[in-house]
């Protein structure tokens, strides 16, 4: 019997150091106060992943005729230079919607006038078997955020509801590390 995939399994980490230290020193007393399991910003913003989505994979093709017929050929290209490079990121809206500030507050420091890095630090996301094993790390690397979602309050709303926004973002470059196979499952 073949087993269906699980859309849930995979792990997303934004690695130690990810956010800015102005922003650590802001919110990691706010994160610690909350009595969760999370020692650091990004343990929180790892913890409050709701849902990844990777865009589809599309290949050009190029056309030529050969006497009547036409005949479709592979493009001159390999895979990363045609690939789309946005990712959508769901987070749930935590207490005191303290997850979307603190990513809003990530990109206001990213795109202010100041010498701040190019790109957000690279991130990871891991694909799991069934038994956790790790198949497949994809490590996206010179990160660009593109748009942070609206999110909705109301005075009107008093009955606690799962709410989440989402985070686009743009990656320049791709790595990827195959675990499947003979020697191959260190995690």
């Amino acid at each position: 019997m073949i087993l269906n995939s699980l859309a849930n399994q995979f792990v997303i980490q934004f690695p130690k150091n990810f956010f800015y230290p102005e922003i650590h020193a802001r919110w990691a007393d706010v994160v610690k106060r909350l009595k969760l399991p999370y020692e650091t910003v990004e343990d929180f913003i790892n913890a409050s992943v709701q849902s990844i989505n990777f865009p589809a994979v599309e290949l050009p093709t190029v056309e030529q005729t050969q006497h009547q017929y036409r005949i479709t050929y592979r493009g001159g290209k390999e895979l990363e230079p045609v690939i789309d490079k946005n990712l959508t990121i769901t987070f749930k809206l935590t207490e005191g919607f303290i997850s979307y500030w603190i990513l809003f507050e990530q990109i206001e420091k990213f795109v202010e006038y100041s010498p701040t890095q190019p790109f957000w630090p690279p991130m990871f996301v891991s694909f799991l078997d069934h038994h956790g094993m790790e198949l497949v790390a994809f490590t996206f690397e010179k990160i660009v955020p593109k748009s942070l979602s609206q999110f909705e309050i109301s005075y009107a709303t008093t009955a606690a509801e799962f709410n989440t926004f989402s985070l686009n973002l743009v990656y320049n470059r791709y790595r990827i590390q195959r675990r499947a196979g003979q020697n191959q499952n260190n995690i």
